[in-house]
């Protein structure tokens, strides 16, 4: 966990060293509790234990931080999860992060509930890590005003929301016509028009797409989305693996494996780090499940609703929303399989969508980011959606 200079320092006056254990039954620490990131100076973290867990979890699960100097002492990383900030144009925008089962289960106090809480947050992190305003693209070289933004995500989430024969959404039907929405909006010629001149052909175009009852024609993800998702899958699984402690003590045992599972990814080696890939997409999604179906909708309309808050263009997150849900459907099929389950159900989807999510957290910008973003795929995303057999 991310730990500034003045926190690191605050916390060795206030004797913390005392509190951290290398082991969970070390009697009493003894070792400096924070090391340097590398690449980040002079930013610091909270060094881990062999299992992985923060040094200064108490037995009970507990952090010994909150315990013994209080909530507002803890590092401001950790008080800000799940949140995040965003600055676009001249606004700000707090989002939440589905990595948090509390966020995914859709439970906890809404954020109006806690604005006063949060406008302290904000201010501190703006403090300590100040960062200009992002300018909001729908792709590179087209800026959206935040009138059309809002258009363009009212639209998307009536797309969204558009029941299908049964009243219920269909979520891979409905991500196709935004497909095509988004596709013919970001047409060199439609993308050429004056600003109030787009927002009136995103009206009508979107406004049709709305109520048409036209089936979409058929359309298959191409090759080379299908090959760019097994880049983003083996980037998915990466944080996953980065995370067990095992590879954590063994970098090039952490390499071999990654070089592995990205031959098997390939269809060029056998399972990798107990990853099937074969075996996790033979598993039936059941989207008509209602447990399954509302956390992907809740999902996606998160993503949707907040467009314009990330360092892409409005159609890489898209992009990026709908990859890490197709990530999730994967993982999700690997953690049925491994349970001995005859179809992907809420609980296995849950956990898959929460180790999905966390490839968020290693999006901090740079190349990785552009790197991130091609691998989504685009538009071509949402053609690919569910890469699991739906049912």
């Amino acid at each position: 966990m991310l730990v500034t200079t003045g926190e690191a320092e605050a916390y060795r006056k206030a004797g913390a060293a005392r509190w951290f254990r290398e082991d969970a039954g070390d009697a009493e620490g003894v070792a400096d509790p924070f090391e340097p990131i590398p690449g980040h100076a002079p930013l610091l973290r909270i060094r881990k234990r062999q299992d992985g867990t923060c040094g200064f979890l108490s037995p009970e699960g507990l952090c010994r931080i909150h315990e013994i100097l209080g909530a507002d002492r803890k590092p401001l990383a950790c008080r800000m999860f799940p949140f995040r900030f965003h600055q676009a144009d001249d606004d700000t925008v707090v989002t939440v992060s589905f990595a948090c089962p509390t966020v995914l289960a859709n439970e906890g106090a809404t954020l109006a509930s806690q604005k006063p809480e949060l406008q302290a947050l904000h201010a501190a992190w703006r403090r300590e890590f100040p960062e200009a305003a992002a300018t909001i693209e729908l792709v590179r070289g087209h800026r959206l005003t935040r009138a059309a933004l809002a258009e363009l995500r009212a639209l998307l989430g009536q797309l969204l929301d558009r029941p299908g024969p049964d009243g219920c959404p269909n979520l891979r039907a409905n991500l196709r016509r935004i497909a095509a929405l988004l596709e013919d909006l970001s047409r060199r010629r439609v993308i050429g028009l004056a600003p109030d001149d787009w927002v009136e052909y995103l009206r009508l175009t979107g406004g049709y797409a709305v109520k048409s009852e036209n089936p979409l024609p058929a359309r298959a993800p191409s090759r080379l989305a299908r090959l760019l998702f097994r880049g983003f899958l083996l980037a998915v699984l990466s944080v996953q693996m980065h995370h067990d402690p095992v590879f954590g003590r063994r970098r090039l045992a952490l390499r071999v494996t990654l070089f592995r599972l990205l031959a098997h990814l390939h269809g060029l080696g056998p399972e990798a780090a107990g990853f099937d890939l074969g075996r996790a997409t033979a598993m039936p999604l059941r989207l008509d499940d209602p447990a399954v179906h509302a956390v992907a909708h809740r999902y996606l309309r998160a993503g949707f609703e907040t467009l314009g808050t990330g360092r892409r263009t409005v159609l890489g997150e898209v992009a990026m929303t709908v990859a890490q849900l197709s990530a999730a459907c994967v993982l999700a099929g690997r953690h049925a399989a491994a349970n001995g389950k005859r179809a992907v159900d809420a609980e296995s989807f849950t956990q898959g969508l929460l180790e999905s999510a966390d490839l968020s957290h290693a999006d901090a910008g740079g190349w990785m980011s552009a790197f991130l973003t091609t691998l989504s795929g685009g538009v071509e995303a949402l053609y690919l959606f569910p890469p699991l057999a739906a049912q």
